[in-house]
């Protein structure tokens, strides 16, 4: 089968990388550094909690987490402390690919595809994801909020339709802002059913997946 002119993009977090052992050992390092610094940090917090908030832009996570929104210069300095701790976690063995991510990828890319990441996550977490898995050469482009200073996934989608040459497009993720993202842009969208959302959130995607691997039987 070829794929030539197809764009497929992809959430990271609860879609291509399994991150809650990366993620949330994280998070625990930067509250101890957050509370050193004088944030008040709720004692019950719980992984449950922190898991809750993957997918989404870092202001509405620490807002959740916290309770309160963070001074910009001190929420610059708590994504710092969380991508460090994540990365260093990351080149240390933690955290993995969905089953059947590899193999995916390669399909579509031998097939002729064109692949790009669409996130909410930190620009350096996506790069050392895909560069700590060697699968980076099979993406045309990795998009992030913070990279891109875009507030929404809706935004940061329809820059890189933008920008990402395609004759047609397919989002995929695991979250509503995936789905959201996906078809107010126009595109039909792939709810990954294995990652973090609830069944709620993937209601008006145009196809669910239990397993990644199922995503090729989507056809434009």
């Amino acid at each position: 089968m070829k794929r030539q002119g197809e764009l497929w993009i992809f959430d990271m977090d609860g879609t291509l990388f399994q991150s809650e052992s990366v993620a949330v050992p994280a998070f625990r390092q930067t509250f101890t550094k957050m509370r050193e610094a004088g944030v008040s940090i709720p004692d019950d917090v719980t992984d449950q909690a922190i898991t809750g908030t993957f997918g989404y832009t870092h202001d509405h996570i620490w807002r959740t987490l916290v309770g309160e929104s963070l001074e910009p210069q001190l929420q610059e300095k708590s994504d710092r402390w969380l991508i460090e701790a994540e990365i260093d976690l990351l080149q240390n063995g933690s955290g993995g690919l969905f089953p059947g991510v590899i193999e995916t990828l390669k399909t579509l890319h031998e097939e002729g595809a064109t692949l790009a990441v669409a996130s909410n996550g930190q620009q350096s977490y996506i790069e050392s994801i895909v560069q700590t898995f060697g699968i980076a050469d099979w993406f045309a482009g990795l998009y992030s909020a913070s990279g891109y200073r875009m507030r929404t996934k809706v935004d940061l989608v329809k820059l890189l339709l933008e920008e990402i040459d395609h004759e047609r497009a397919v989002m995929i993720g695991d979250r509503s802002s995936d789905i959201e993202a996906g078809l107010h842009n126009g595109l039909p969208a792939i709810g990954c059913a294995f990652g973090f959302a609830d069944r709620h959130e993937l209601q008006g995607a145009t196809m669910t997946v239990r397993h990644f691997s199922e995503i090729l039987q989507f056809h434009f």
